[in-house]
């Protein structure tokens, strides 16, 4: 007599002991494979979703900073968040803080940004609220949106705001 090849020739039927250990082992590997494409946008430097963690962190900063002066929240534009990170990942990688080319940046009557680096995002925001000209992109009414780029490299995390005014 043949032996059957799988329990399902042999005519098993997956209890539901069989059932729950699939289905952890399926939401198991699919966790370890998002936790791998993770990584893999950690090591190019692009955002595994519109905005890191980091980035939404330092967007609620600045947002509890200029409701504090009365100011409304500035919402988050993707294209922005976007440049703003490839922006921090060049600083980070070059080690050295310096302004991006925002003429390339869409659909404005005018735009601004600050860029810094610290150890922590909270001795990067302290900075530029203390630098007055940082306080007065942070704090200026014109601005109707608002894309902040963080990178970590080295020990510093590396921060570009770019605020734009479309009106």
């Amino acid at each position: 007599m043949r032996r059957p090849d799988t329990q399902r020739e042999a005519g098993y039927v997956p209890g539901r002991k069989a059932l729950v250990v699939r289905v952890v082992l399926r939401s198991t590997l699919l966790t370890a494979l998002l936790a791998g494409g993770l990584a893999v946008s950690l090591v190019t430097g692009t955002p595994a979703s519109a905005q890191t963690s980091l980035e939404q962190a330092l967007v609620t900063k600045i947002n509890a900073s200029r409701a504090v002066y009365g100011l409304r929240a500035l919402p988050v534009r993707s294209g922005l968040t976007y440049r703003a990170h490839q922006h921090s990942l060049a600083m980070a990688s070059k080690r050295q803080l310096f302004h991006s080319d925002l003429s390339n940046v869409c659909c404005y009557r005018s735009v601004g940004e600050n860029v810094g680096y610290a150890t922590t995002l909270y001795r990067v925001h302290r900075a530029l609220m203390t630098s007055p000209g940082h306080r007065a992109n942070l704090l200026a009414t014109r601005w109707d949106s608002i894309g902040v780029g963080v990178v970590q490299s080295g020990g510093y995390v590396w921060v570009t705001e770019i605020f734009r005014d479309t009106a």
